[in-house]
């Protein structure tokens, strides 16, 4: 992979973060939300927080994009070394031929894996302080480096990788699925419709990147959905009750079955969740593809 790719990749994460950012914030407030009311009314309460002088449009719209500047400093290089360590994987395997072949789905499976491993040191303290910076209180107004001072005061680097492990439990998965899947519906689509692979390239019209990238999205997000919403509490608890006193993900788990109608517990947030992974998703592998495309377009 050139630094041509890299280029692609930030794009492609510039692009998906900005326009779904608001939705990552709905999805991340539902979440961490331990109230089992009516679902329309607590979507009301987390796109429209009980902040009376604020009910305006501006106001709502600063309120959903909370720690969107993280996001983007931190999603960028990350989706950078993300997707050009699954394109590399994917070649490299590739030359070993056998069961790894460039098409073969375990290809795919290990390249999402070790791509996902690598990203998440990135992806990781963009979680921890996204997460809250969205859900900070009312009249907070707590900025994105005095958050970074706080953890480091009270946990020191450490405080930035919480959830490291966990993340790679939830995220390894979801990201295997999603490539595995990706590349079989990238392949039925140019049989289908008799297209030829050129390179590494497909060479699909955007909207089947769309269509593939939204179907395999869905699968991934509907398996790692109920470990996403222990993980995001528990990035979040030191917060709330302190780093000496937070809940571990066991606890989490526990009160969650206990207190929040058991198994729905684990749901919440889902639909959100899937309203913005199938478009940040989506995005994100539409430019890259297309960047991928032109540039072999160019090169042929």
């Amino acid at each position: 992979m050139d630094t041509y790719y890299l280029f692609a990749s930030s794009v492609a994460a510039l692009t998906a973060r900005v326009f779904t950012h608001p939705i990552d914030t709905i999805k991340t407030r539902l979440q961490v939300r331990s109230t089992t009311g009516h679902e329309y009314q607590q979507l009301k309460q987390v796109i429209l927080p009980v902040e009376e002088s604020n009910r305006n449009v501006f106001g709502t719209l600063r309120s959903l994009y909370r720690g969107l500047p993280v996001t983007l400093l931190f999603s960028v290089p990350a989706l950078s070394v993300y997707l050009t360590c699954y394109e590399t994987t994917k070649a490299h395997l590739a030359h070993r031929g056998g069961l790894f072949d460039r098409d073969g789905i375990l290809n795919h499976l290990a390249s999402g894996c070790l791509a996902e491993v690598a990203a998440g040191v990135l992806f990781t303290p963009m979680e921890v302080m996204k997460n809250q910076l969205q859900t900070q209180g009312v009249g907070s107004s707590r900025s994105a480096w005095s958050l970074a001072q706080h953890i480091w005061q009270a946990e020191g680097i450490k405080g930035f990788f919480r959830g490291y492990w966990m993340g790679l439990a939830v995220f390894v998965p979801h990201t295997m699925t999603y490539f595995a899947v990706y590349e079989q519906c990238k392949m039925a689509y140019a049989r289908h419709y008799n297209y030829q692979h050129q390179g590494d390239s497909a060479q699909l019209p955007m909207g089947a990147y769309l269509l593939c990238s939204g179907v395999a999205s869905t699968m991934g997000i509907m398996l790692s959905t109920p470990l996403d919403i222990v993980k995001t509490r528990w990035q979040i608890s030191a917060a709330e009750h302190g780093a000496a006193f937070r809940l571990g993900p066991f606890d989490i788990v526990r009160r969650m079955w206990q207190r929040e109608g058991r198994w729905r517990a684990f749901t919440r947030g889902l639909v959100a969740r899937i309203a913005w992974g199938i478009p940040t998703t989506a995005i994100s592998m539409s430019v890259f593809e297309a960047f991928k495309d032109w540039r072999a377009n160019q090169n042929s």
